[in-house]
């Protein structure tokens, strides 16, 4: 590989998480020499997910290898399962004299025989879909790598229990949780909100600047469950979330009802690590080049003719040069990074295995659950919940992941709100319970990069790591933000064409064609 491998590109992009790819497709449509390497053997970084048997590998690598992960600490796994099958036991008879079917007793070894059917996320996160990623997949034509399914719902904590959230007007008017009078007042706020405009600053919250969303909502009379509602499950914030930002979080999720379900947000099919991986095949498309495995030894600038400069990358014995550099913090030489990150609080996450959905539906849910704190040192915490239907799992269990800003550490910020949801006795697994029994759980913590970051030099930018946010908002715009510096006045990621669109000069034929399904063939799909 190495005597094919050209030493002089336009771009060399180190690192595959969102943001590296996104700068990796936009420099490769327009035409540059694009080179995308990654230390790791699968793309993604903190972005990937991973089948159980390749994030076992991680957890080793994390505790074996500190330096190589040292973004992620604090890192606990746990089983709530025996190792082997239990020893068959007969089955019951009902009345009729047929044997019951009892419900499957998970083991460690049943995980490690399907372990390709896992897609566990390191970073999960949703699209609002009418946010700027899913704007940028649909005008960039890279939602044709990719297949998403619709959040079915969106849950919150209220007085001790889980109750379900009502998203649309239909949701509002047919629930029983709110009298007539809370849903005129709930929907005269909402439509106040939808009209809210940054630039403009209507009279109805142009003397709110210093107050907090709280006081906005009791100001407007809404009584302490559509407080609850608004504040905490649709905003998703904290009773000191101030006003115009509970605003503009709320009008983000307004906007983007009923586009293509009945919740505002689309998971993407096999997990959230699928979304760099669409980038990087239109960069690979364009012609960019691809090494995984391949770490970096050096960075320097050097001047070359008539003063200008290029970035010279150490790899494997060779020597690499570019005239722009884009690189993941974790992957950047720290005399390169001119001032460290903004101040930022770390990130605790959880990832849990259960052997049922945490509150009974008819069919598969797809949850986003937002869990406001348990008392005053906590934060919120987001919770997700994907089934086997979004390729996340083997039939009969769940994925839930929880996330929140870390105050101590991860097992001690997110373990009591997960005891709410989940028995972690370990006991019986058949046994009959309002909660889903947990079989396996991770704790662990993530430093957050996600504050924007200077190199100090023009031809060298470095990208922020995930954030604890529930979106892609962020990373899409800091990707741009590069794309800018290195191509100004071109457009950021323009259409690509379909296989069948192409015309080639010499008669040759395309590849095969690339299949996208019909918008609108299924609700549930982007």
């Amino acid at each position: 590989m190495d005597e094919d491998l050209p030493t002089d590109f336009n771009v060399i992009v180190v690192g595959t998480g969102v943001v590296e790819s996104i700068v990796a497709a936009a420099c490769s449509r327009i035409g540059k020499d694009v080179l995308h390497i990654d230390c790791s053997d699968h793309y993604g970084g903190l972005w990937a997910s991973y089948n159980f048997d390749g994030l076992q590998k991680f957890i080793k690598e994390v505790k074996t290898e500190p330096n190589k992960h040292s973004q992620v600490y604090n890192l606990e796994e746990k089983w709530y399962i025996n190792k082997d099958p239990p020893q068959e036991e007969p089955k019951e008879d009902s009345e009729d004299g047929k044997a019951e079917p009892t419900k499957k007793v998970w083991c460690q070894a049943d995980f490690t025989s399907e372990y390709r059917k896992f897609n566990i996320d390191m970073t999960s996160k949703l699209l609002f879909s009418r946010g700027p990623l899913v704007e940028l997949l649909i005008s960039s034509n890279i939602a044709r790598y990719a297949e998403f399914r619709c959040v079915t719902r969106v849950l919150t904590w209220l007085n001790d229990k889980l109750m379900p959230v009502p998203c649309s007007r239909a949701d509002v008017f047919a629930t029983e949780a709110v009298s007539i009078v809370e849903k005129r007042m709930l929907m005269k706020m909402l439509t106040s909100i939808v009209g809210y405009n940054d630039e403009e600053m209507n009279n109805e919250f142009k003397d709110w600047n210093d107050k907090t969303f709280k006081e906005y909502l009791t100001h407007k009379g809404l009584t302490p469950n559509l407080i609850h509602y608004v504040l905490f499950a649709i905003a998703g914030g904290t009773e000191s979330m101030p006003c115009l930002e509970g605003v503009r979080e709320c009008k983000k999720f307004l906007m983007s009802l009923g586009r293509y379900g009945n919740t505002p947000f689309l998971w993407p099919m096999y997990g959230s690590g699928e979304i760099p991986q669409c980038f990087c095949r239109l960069c690979a498309v364009f012609g960019g080049w691809y090494c995984l495995n391949r770490p970096i030894d050096s960075v320097e600038t050097k001047t070359v003719d008539e003063g200008k400069t290029v970035v010279v990358v150490g790899s494997k014995s060779k020597t690499l040069k570019c005239d722009h550099l884009v690189i993941g913090i974790n992957e950047c030489p720290k005399d390169f990074i001119s001032s460290e990150p903004a101040e930022t609080c770390d990130i605790s996450k959880a990832i849990f295995i259960t052997n049922g959905t945490i509150m009974a539906s008819e069919k598969e849910p797809l949850t986003l659950f937002r869990f406001p704190p348990l008392n005053d040192e906590q934060n919120c915490v987001t919770v997700l919940e994907v089934g086997p239907a979004t390729g996340s799992c083997p039939k009969g269990l769940f994925v839930v992941y929880l996330v929140t800003n870390k105050v101590k550490d991860a097992e001690s910020d997110l373990k009591p709100y997960a005891e709410k949801i989940f028995d972690m006795s370990g006991g019986d697994q058949t046994a009959t319970s309002d909660k889903p029994k947990c079989l396996w759980s991770l704790f662990y913590n993530v430093k957050d990069t996600s504050a924007a970051v200077h190199s100090g030099t023009d031809c060298v930018h470095v990208c922020a790591g995930p954030d604890a946010g529930l979106d892609y908002d962020r990373a899409v715009h800091q990707a741009e933000e590069i794309y800018k510096k290195i191509c100004p006045g071109q457009e950021f990621l323009p259409r690509a064409p379909n296989p069948e669109e192409i015309v080639f000069e010499d008669g040759a034929t395309p590849g095969p064609e690339f299949q996208r399904e019909d918008e609108d063939a299924e609700g549930d799909k982007e």
